[in-house]
């Protein structure tokens, strides 16, 4: 295998990695408003800002990979890589932090009756 397909492997395999991290990071986000109930402005302002972030983490793969060069399958990758965290881990994942959080609420609801007695 030539030096040059080689890179572009491991670019395409970077732009996946990406994909999936900033799936990760946007999972911890919701993890955030589970924990903690947000209004229609915070909602917005995190979402601006996690477009922000996963913008310039992307161009950063691009201009650290590739010295900024445009390559579709970068991006392709970083979204495929993106939907393939989602369907095999995240769903999972914020299935069972959702119950968590329900666990978590009724155990509150008992304890604040036990306090009130």
């Amino acid at each position: 295998m030539t030096a040059s397909i080689r890179y572009e492997f491991h670019l395409a395999l970077l732009s996946l990695l990406t994909g999936a991290g900033l799936m990760i990071v946007y999972d911890l986000v919701c993890v955030l408003r589970m924990v903690i109930p947000h209004g229609r402005l915070a909602t917005g302002i995190e979402d601006l800002a996690y477009g922000v972030y996963s913008a310039v983490i992307t161009f950063g793969l691009l201009y650290e990979q590739n010295d900024g060069a445009f390559r579709a399958y970068v991006i392709a990758g970083t979204v495929l890589g993106m939907l393939l965290y989602q369907r095999l881990i995240g769903g999972i994942l914020l299935k069972y932090l959702k119950k968590g959080q329900e666990y978590l609420r009724i155990r509150m609801k008992i304890h604040r009756r036990r306090k009130k007695r």
